[in-house]
């Protein structure tokens, strides 16, 4: 019987064999690698032995079946949480499950298809995605279902210990429990602010805690109407067809009303309303029939003309 010729296909480098993996969603074999840089015979033993040199220098991780992935890699459909909007209007999402005793970032993930499908997340809402790496530790994620906000969020206040270390205080006194806050999940909250955050553990005492929102100071009057809203679960967010009606209102033509846009008027809103539609004016009366006396004007905006019974922004009010 004819000898089988040695196989001549050259031998990729261990870098071609990673990026190959790292370009892969979730685990992949042994096998598989072979087959897409054409393997056979004594290579397979060769591949076999890369894979476990790679695996002990902690660049892969096996699983199950002895398929390998990337160290640092997500599988395929993960849980993220939203973290915010960028200025291109693209929601940013992070995994929700990431080693708290890792150094590393956790990867950001790009929601680039929410807009499409008219899905508008809360931020630190957890989302079913189906992903795809796009490099440099970064990952488009396809929205396969919304799974709601964190099932163990909180309010409280964050504070620092002497030696620098995020606290949370639960503003619930019938959680007993402070959390830890690490350096990396402090959402840039300031001392003394109440915040919205979710528990990462509570096993024992090591309880963890990451910020998803700031609500300002606690001494605040307008933290702590938010505060209440909160423990309350009455929602803060606009529906989608409201925010379609809003986007769609157009400046009302002047008609039959008196034109005070000349007036210096000032307005009693505080600096962190939401809004600006109180106003006021005051100065002496120059009438001769009201001799030391005041000219008053309160203006308050005509929001009811942008409202209308029964329309969405008036249902989701």
């Amino acid at each position: 019987m004819a000898r089988r010729p040695r196989n001549t296909t050259q031998r990729p480098t261990k870098q071609q064999i990673l990026t190959y993996i790292e370009e892969k969603i979730g685990r992949v074999g042994k096998r598989e690698i072979a087959r897409a840089f054409h393997l056979h015979g004594t290579d397979r033993v060769w591949l076999k032995e890369i894979l476990r040199e790679l695996e002990s220098d902690g660049i892969l991780e096996r699983g199950r079946g002895r398929r390998v992935s990337a160290a640092d890699r997500l599988p395929e459909v993960t849980v993220v949480r939203v973290d915010h909007i960028d200025e291109d209007g693209e929601v940013i999402a992070y995994p929700m499950f990431w080693p708290e005793a890792d150094d590393t970032p956790p990867p950001k993930v790009c929601l680039n298809q929410v807009r499409h499908r008219r899905i508008a997340p809360d931020i630190g809402e957890r989302i079913l995605a189906r992903l795809h790496y796009v490099g440099e530790g970064s990952y488009e994620g396809s929205p396969i279902r919304v799974l709601g906000p964190a099932e163990h969020s909180l309010i409280g206040v964050f504070e620092r210990d002497k030696k620098g270390i995020g606290l949370l205080t639960p503003a619930d006194r019938r959680d007993k429990h402070t959390y830890t806050i690490s350096s990396k999940h402090e959402g840039n909250a300031e001392p003394g602010e109440y915040v919205i955050a979710e528990t990462i553990t509570s096993s024992g005492r090591n309880q963890r805690a990451r910020v998803l929102e700031r609500i300002g100071p606690a001494e605040s009057p307008h933290s702590i109407s938010l505060v209440a809203i909160h423990r309350h679960g009455l929602p803060t967010k606009f529906s989608n067809a409201a925010l379609e009606q809003a986007e769609q209102a157009k400046p009302v033509e002047l008609g039959n009303r008196d034109d005070l846009r000349t007036l210096p008027l000032i307005t009693i809103d505080g600096a962190d309303a939401r809004d600006f539609d109180d106003a006021v004016f005051a100065a002496p009366d120059e009438a001769p029939d009201n001799v030391d006396g005041w000219r008053v004007v309160v203006a308050i905006a005509d929001v009811s003309w942008y409202v209308r019974h029964g329309d969405a922004l008036d249902l989701t009010a």
